[in-house]
């Protein structure tokens, strides 16, 4: 019985007693008869529990079980001829689910239980010791979970035991005493632990061994050796460790012998293949096998795969491979395995000319040198993949290579390979795979390309490549994958492009594209990824764009598209990225795009976008970092943009003001004009006059003292709450000192070229002077790794934000008022002050307004300062990029 728990016990007290009532009752001559009956009724009643515990019968396989018909003449069931008693319960196939009754113990005739393909789960509720007949227990494809029962070994006669791909945990069975008759054991893909017990080398008739795709640690055995009629060894796919036992290799009655994908080390017997004259599959990938790999494995003359991936292989590669003229796959990818020493071709794929049956090479990811021999076109035509990508081959890709036509699987990216895509390409017309990627092929892209109807991926990427893409790429009506990306295409995207209705990844970036997006672009239905950033596109994002409803990721970044963002974005249900930062994108982020539920990224950065930023959806969870570079934003604080009321109010303020400047600029004009004169001549006349009373020089100031700490506190350690926006070589937080004054804090950025000096400008100008249109320096504080100044706060922000953000109403006597106040203040630095000051960098987020709406003019970082007659600069121009003030 399972060891995982006791199950019901079977009916064997409750018939041994009911038997004995009989002899007593019925006399001798009844006996036999008797308990042949009875026997039959135990079977019967062992066969309706396990009918009972079936929940699931789709076939009605179990339909005829009843007692209208005897049980030998059920389904599945099979009897002997004398005494009627079950040998074989055959459902296999029959796709039955439910549990499996304890009550098939009683079964005690039982040869044959064979469940294999169905969906019974829980445990293994059978007392084998009750079963001494047994020879065949398959219950592959299921869904069988616990230990496998220790039961077992009473079942001396068994043959196979076939467990496959079922939820057993536990470690495998010790096969103690004799089991002369077991021949197969299957337990792959199992949840079993523990190692490989040394008990199998007592099997000495089996002949199938399979227990890969387990969890078994430990090393191989060296005693399995002694199974000499072992004919296939399976431990693939386990956590098995040490190096391989000699005696393994001296089975020569293998057939197969996989050890994949462990943690197996150590070299190959350099006489590995000697003793294996019928061995047809070598299968030992993905393990740390190092040295050379050894050329006597040719003497292994029967040998069809070889599979020796990712290990750490090094050397030449053996040209006897060349003589195994059975062979038909070779898999020596992720080696360090190099060409022959001298030899300028690639000598391997010459040797292979000999491999007619060959199906598949894979030798990527070696340090394979040479050029590719155009004997490459003799391999035989029944090659379907050549992968000889990640490799350090040179020359030209060979004409004679369309000679393969029946390839299917190409792949030579990430080579030095040189030159121009063949021309006849075309006629390689069952290629369904192409990889060309990182290489330095040149030339146009051969129109025979096209020709590949049946082609799904295709990847050219990373090379020179130049020209257009053909409208002939209709064709292609195959095509999942497509990657250009990286190359110095040009012209405009063919319409024929939005033919390919199963595309599902399209990379055209880093290109030279120009022209608009077909307007068509809408039918790639089930594209997921589209990448076709950093070209030359431009005009509007066409409204097409919504139809793309599997759309995953989208950048159409660093182009010049212009106009307005769709508004129908929001169809697109299933997208996580969208990059459309670096621009000419204008007008109202759109609304609905709060409605896209599985956003993650939306990069809208240096645009030309005005108005509100949405703040619900996953806008919510969105950075700054988002929306960059467009100065007519504005929104919530964690966005660092002005705070702003509802886009209608905006507009209709704006609208109002355009109104009312058209009518009444007219009026205004003269007076405005006239007021300027007066004011100018006023503040003029009285500049040299009141010089004294309205400068303080630096002479005779000690400014009062501030520490980084002091600074940390009042704006709260720098938080984004407290950020007011960036200079031209720092950010401005606000801060409210000790003593309760409320400060802007300008904390300059020291990586920043030229923003040390910055720092000396703006403390030796602006705490010299005193002007009431002036931003006045309250103090300063200087580290060698920070630099920050102190200046007073203006409540109402800057000019740039009341112009824009539409949280101000400016009319025009205010506007009036602003200009007067700075053309004062440029007065005085011109004329008024002790040295001429140039400010070279005056706009309107330079002028800062004070709760009375009186303008200051600020930020003296790049200035330029010029003393007498001009003849000494003691700044540089460090005005705003592209702009230097007249």
């Amino acid at each position: 019985m399972a060891t995982t728990g006791r199950s019901p016990q079977p009916l064997v007290f409750p018939l041994c007693f009911f038997s004995f009532t009989l002899i007593l009752v019925l006399g001798q001559r009844e006996v036999p008869s008797a308990l042949v009956s009875l026997s039959n009724v135990t079977d019967q009643f062992a066969l309706l529990s396990f009918k009972s515990l079936v929940t699931k019968d789709p076939y009605n396989v179990l339909s005829n079980w009843n007692s209208n018909i005897s049980f030998c003449n059920w389904n599945g069931v099979s009897c002997s001829r004398g005494s009627q008693r079950v040998v074989a319960l055959n459902l296999s196939g029959k796709a039955l689910e439910g549990t499996l009754s304890p009550y098939i113990s009683n079964l005690s005739f039982l040869q044959v239980l064979d469940l294999t393909n169905d969906s019974f789960h829980g445990h293994l509720p059978i007392d084998f010791s009750l079963l001494p007949q047994l020879e065949n227990l398959s219950i592959r494809k299921n869904n069988f979970e616990g230990l496998i029962p220790q039961t077992l070994s009473h079942c001396q006669g068994l043959q196979i035991l076939s467990a496959r791909d079922n939820q057993f945990h536990g470690s495998i069975p010790e096969f103690q005493g004799s089991f002369l008759e077991l021949n197969l054991i299957n337990l792959y893909g199992n949840k079993l632990t523990g190692t490989i017990p040394v008990t199998f080398a007592n099997l000495s008739n089996l002949e199938h061994l399979n227990i890969g795709e387990n969890h078994i640690h430990g090393n191989i055995p060296f005693e399995l050796g002694s199974i000499t009629q072992l004919t296939f060894f399976n431990v693939e796919m386990n956590n098995l460790t040490g190096t391989l036992p000699d005696s393994l290799f001296n089975l020569s009655g293998l057939l197969t012998l996989s050890f994949m994908t462990n943690q197996l080390t150590g070299h190959l017997p350099k006489d590995v293949g000697r003793f294996l004259p019928n061995l047809q599959i070598l299968a030992m990938s993905d393990n740390n096998f190092d040295g050379p790999f050894p050329p006597f494995i040719s003497n292994a003359t029967s040998l069809q795969t070889i599979s020796a991936g990712h290990n750490k292989f090094s050397g030449p590669i053996p040209l006897e491979l060349g003589s195994l003229t059975q062979l038909r796959r070779l898999y020596l990818y992720n080696n360090m395995l190099t060409n022959v020493p001298g030899n300028r071709e690639l000598s391997i794929l010459a040797s292979f000319t000999n491999c007619r049956l060959l199906e598949e090479v894979h030798l990527s990811q070696n340090p394979l040198n040479g050029i590719l021999p155009a004997s490459v076109g003799n391999l035989t035509t029944t090659l379907w993949k050549l992968h000889l990508s990640s490799n350090l081959i040179e020359g030209t890709i060979p004409m004679a290579l369309a000679n393969l036509t029946k390839l299917i699987s190409l792949d030579l990216s990430s080579n030095k390979i040189k030159g121009s895509i063949p021309p006849n390409i075309g006629s390689m017309n069952r290629l369904q795979a192409l990889g060309l990627s990182g290489n330095a092929l040149e030339g146009l892209i051969p129109d025979s390309l096209y020709h590949l109807v049946s082609m799904y991926v295709f990847y050219i990427k990373h090379n020179m490549l130049i020209g257009s893409i053909s409208s002939s790429i209709s064709n292609l009506t195959s095509l999942q994958v497509l990657d250009l990306s990286s190359n110095n295409l040009s012209s405009t995207l063919p319409p024929g492009l939005c033919e390919l209705k199963d595309l599902l990844e399209l990379y055209l970036q880093d290109n030279s594209f120009t022209g608009h997006l077909p307007l068509g672009f809408g039918n790639l239905a089930m594209t997921g990824n589209i990448d076709i950033s950093a070209n030359k596109l431009s005009g509007e994002l066409p409204a097409s764009l919504s139809k793309l409803q599997m759309l995953e990721y989208l950048n159409l970044s660093r182009n010049t598209f212009d106009g307005h963002i769709p508004e129908q974005l929001d169809h697109m249900v299933n997208i996580k990225s969208i990059d459309l930062s670096y621009n000419k994108l204008s007008g109202e982020i759109p609304k609905s795009l709060e409605k896209l539920q599985h956003i993650q990224v939306l990069d809208l950065s240096f645009n030309l976008l005005e108005g509100e930023i949405p703040g619900g959806g996953k806008f919510a969870n969105l950075s700054a970092g988002s929306f960059l570079g467009n100065y007519a934003l504005c929104g919530a604080p964690k966005f660092h943009v002005p705070v702003c009321s509802d886009g209608a109010k905006k507009h209709n303020n704006v609208n109002m003001l355009r109104v009312y400047i058209f009518l009444a600029s007219g009026g205004f004009a003269l007076v405005f004009i006239v007021w300027m004169l007066i004011v100018v001549l006023k503040y003029r006349k009285r500049g040299l006059e009141k010089h004294d009373q309205e400068v303080e020089t630096f002479h005779g100031i000690t400014l009062p003292m501030i520490t980084y700490k002091m600074l940390s506190q009042a704006t709260n350690n720098f938080s984004d709450a407290n950020f007011l926006g960036s200079g031209s070589f720092g950010s401005v937080y606000k801060g409210m000192l000790m003593d309760g004054t409320t400060v802007a804090v300008k904390v300059l950025n020291l990586p920043s070229d030229g923003a040390s000096k910055s720092f000396v400008i703006e403390c030796n100008a602006m705490c010299q002077i005193r002007h009431r249109n002036l931003l006045r320096v309250i103090t300063s504080c200087s580290s060698a790794d920070f630099k920050a100044l102190v200046l007073q706060y203006m409540p109402i922000g800057s000019l740039e934000v009341c112009l824009h953000s539409g949280c101000h109403h400016l009319n025009l006597f205010q506007r009036l008022g602003i200009m007067i106040d700075v053309a004062c203040a440029l007065e005085y630095l011109h004329h008024g002050c002790w040295e001429t000051i140039v400010h070279c960098d005056l706009k309107p987020s330079n002028v800062l307004l004070d709760e009375n709406m009186t303008a200051h003019v600020g930020d003296f970082g790049i200035a330029k300062m010029l003393v007498g007659h001009k003849s000494s600069t003691l700044t540089s121009t460090l005005g705003t990029t592209g702009y230097i003030a007249p």
